[in-house]
């Protein structure tokens, strides 16, 4: 994933547009991943994609690349900065929030 053009930064989340990536399967993603360079690995994705856009509640997909490479969850904008702050600083891992979804796969927080 080394030639992504970063439009800038948010906590500990760098935010990429890069058309390469549009309409990409989480399959593609995973295969991205596992063939970039050490420098360029991440551990985990938040992905725009066109369920993120037409949905009311804009649920980014959430996708593992590092324990699980694949597993993905939804998560709604509001829950965003609770997931991505636990997972940058190994609070907590991608399992334990994927672990959490309601029915339609979705992460609305910890009963």
């Amino acid at each position: 994933m080394e030639n992504l053009s970063r439009i800038g930064d948010y906590r500990m989340a760098t935010f990429v547009s890069d058309t390469v990536y549009a309409g990409a399967t989480v399959q593609q993603l995973v295969d991205a991943d596992a063939t970039a360079d050490i420098d360029y690995k991440v551990f985990y994705l938040f992905v725009v994609d066109t369920k993120t856009l037409a949905d009311d509640e804009h649920p980014l997909l959430a996708v593992d690349l590092d324990t699980e490479p694949g597993r993905s969850f939804r998560v709604p904008v509001q829950f965003y900065a609770d997931v991505s702050a636990n997972l940058s600083i190994a609070n907590m891992d991608f399992a334990d929030f994927a672990d959490a979804v309601d029915a339609t796969g979705t992460y609305r927080g910890f009963d």
